[in-house]
């Protein structure tokens, strides 16, 4: 299920096996992804020991994960099996037990209970001898991938190295008993019992149980007895007989009891001292800039900079560990603190061009183009091939701001050149074809703008202000019913842009659809709720409808924010007339008159003769 590739960094010149799964497995199961990433993070978090395959860095490509481990070119130990390298050699047999003791003890420091998939072809050999551990929990990552009937094969074809899916996650051949009915419950004695078999086929070049099936290995396991006896030397026959005891409390408890036994014997037999159990290794800088790395690509932001800041602490001239603190920083949107880190990183190494295109990107989000485009075009001089493009965005974006500054001034011919300036360097921007169209309006060129509204649409459907300003030309130009399919255009690209729903209510309105114009106010001003001119001109369609209340209420709702806006005092007390509530239009036309309406006065007197007549 899973694959390996053999891979060659030119900046380490380090090779590296990396590690992730088969497509067909992804298509199947798409969880597989965050359950690799989960295991892949008990791997990370392993950090250094001599006899632990380490894990040096996560990295994401094409969607998906690949976890790069130190690539061990000594091969597996199950090449090993059935040679005289093992079997007419009990001290170097001992040798690689006692090491893969003190990388299970190791992992059990790190909070890791059991492996659940020891064997043979899960310990490397490196080219001076020593046995590294590989693939933590990663085959239990491939759970449910296949059904079981798939995996039910004759053991001839099994390779001894297929992990079962369901229940039960492991390899036949070495499953304890207990990992045959529920793997996950699992503790250590389940892999003491998987070593146990490891070193029975070590010292015999055989398997204490050899079945066709699932079922009977599982029968073998939990029942069987082990041919123990092929053994010669009684002392390791006892260690294995002890290993695969069927209760697991029976059998040792730890990697450090079992470590123990085999170093007695070791001594008993070589007349040599064993080595005391090996620490793990402290991480240098390096190790935690990759550890932080890989911990940024497995979402746990906050260890991730907690690994950087370490890494500073060790070594404060190492930009690598600026340059990711920063891009840490970055991903959380704090940018000040991200553009001193990535200052601190060029300060060491200015001529680090990952830094420079890190801190554009940054100048990019803050919409300080200028700078952006300097930082990017030192990053392209340094040789980063990416930063070409974005070079070519910075000068397009800073066309365009100039074009809306120009715009802002009402110098609307500026403004046309700065977009067609941003158009020139690329075609296909939206925002260019967009903002020239509004431009163009400004110069009384509709037709032009139009057209440039129209290639926007062509290139992002979606582009609503484009649709929504088409819509506004065609309304001045008379063409209600086309300004309508614009309008529905923006609303179908995007049902929340209020402006839409406004824009298309005034022209139902001049068409004299007040019913319709109504409710499409209403739907806008869910969205903008505090929008008074959009409550101001629902209340005049409402008034058409002869919903007077309803009038009042439209503007006692917009004259909250907007107080000072006359028209909405003279239709609220236009309304009040229609009620013939002549003292409160009154009130409100004197509201209107203080305000500098000049209309107010004429409708106070039609208001006063209204009131004389009574």
């Amino acid at each position: 299920m899973g694959v390996v590739f053999i891979v060659y960094d030119r900046e380490w010149r380090e090779a590296f096996a990396a590690k992730t799964f088969q497509d067909e497995v992804f298509a199947r199961n798409p969880n597989i992804k965050d359950r690799f990433e989960k295991e892949a993070l008990a791997w990370v978090n392993l950090d250094l020991h001599e006899n632990i395959t380490e894990a040096r860095l996560l990295h994401v490509i094409g969607g998906k994960p690949f976890l790069f481990l130190e690539y061990v070119s000594g091969g597996d130990l199950g090449r090993w099996i059935g040679t005289p390298r093992l079997t007419d050699d009990l001290p170097q047999v001992l040798r690689f037990s006692i090491q893969f003791c003190d990388g299970m003890q190791h992992v059990a420091s790190k909070g890791i209970k059991a492996h659940r998939d020891i064997k043979p072809q899960n310990c490397l050999i490196t080219s001076s001898g020593v046995l590294k551990i590989t693939d933590f929990g990663l085959a239990k990552v491939f759970d449910d991938a296949i059904p079981w009937g798939e995996a039910d094969s004759p053991a001839g074809h099994l390779s001894v190295g297929l992990s079962q899916t369901g229940t039960a996650a492991g390899t036949w051949t070495h499953m304890s008993p207990e990992q045959f009915e529920d793997a996950k419950r699992v503790d250590v004695r389940a892999d003491i019992y998987s070593f146990g078999v490891m070193l029975f086929q070590m010292l015999t070049g055989e398997l204490p149980f050899i079945g066709r099936t699932f079922m009977e290995f599982a029968a073998l396991h939990m029942r069987g007895t082990p041919p123990i006896h092929k053994i010669s030397n009684h002392r390791v026959r006892s260690i294995i007989e002890k290993c695969l005891r069927k209760n697991s409390s029976e059998r040792y408890q730890d990697f450090g009891q079992l470590r123990r036994d085999l170093a007695s014997l070791y001594e008993a037999q070589t007349g040599l001292c064993v080595p005391k159990p090996m620490a793990g290794d402290e991480l240098t800088a390096f190790h935690l800039v990759n550890k932080g790395n890989s911990l940024g690509k497995l979402g746990r932001a906050d260890d991730s900079l907690e690994c950087f800041n370490r890494a500073i602490s060790l070594n404060p001239s190492l930009a690598e560990a600026w340059l990711n603190k920063g891009a840490s920083h970055f991903e959380v949107g704090q940018h000040a603190e991200a553009l001193d880190c990535f200052g601190r990183a060029l300060a060491l190494k200015p001529g680090f061009a990952v830094a420079w295109s890190n801190k554009g990107q940054v100048m990019l989000e803050l919409e300080r183009h200028d700078e952006a485009l300097t930082c990017f075009q030192e990053a392209h001089k340094l040789g980063d091939a990416t930063a070409a493009r974005f070079v070519e965005q910075c000068r397009t974006l800073l066309h365009l701001d100039r074009g809306r500054a120009a715009y802002e001034l009402r110098n609307y011919e500026e403004a046309i050149r700065c977009c067609e300036a941003a158009l020139a360097i690329d075609p296909t921007n939206v925002d260019a074809w967009t903002n020239r169209g509004a431009a163009l309006m400004g110069v009384g060129r509709a037709s032009d703008a139009i057209a440039s509204f129209e290639k926007a649409i062509s290139i992002n459907p979606k582009m609503v202000s484009a649709w929504n300003s088409k819509g506004r030309i065609l309304e001045k130009l008379g063409q209600l019913r086309e300004a309508i399919v614009a309008f529905d255009g923006a609303l179908t690209a995007n049902p929340n842009y209020a402006q839409a729903w406004f824009s298309k209510a005034a022209v139902l309105a001049k068409l004299q659809q007040h019913a319709d114009a109504v409710s499409c106010y209403e739907s806008g001003l869910k969205l903008d709720l505090g929008n008074a001119f959009a409550w101001f001109n629902m209340g005049h369609s409402i008034g058409f409808l002869g919903r007077h209340q309803d009038v009042v209420k439209c503007c006692n709702r917009a004259l909250k924010t907007h107080p000072n806006f006359s028209p909405l005092w003279i239709l609220k007390g236009l309304g009040f007339v229609s009620m013939e509530r002549f003292q409160d239009a009154m009130n409100c036309f004197q509201h209107a008159e203080k305000l500098g309406d000049t209309s107010a006065a004429g409708h106070m007197a039609r208001c006063r003769e209204r009131l004389g007549k009574r």
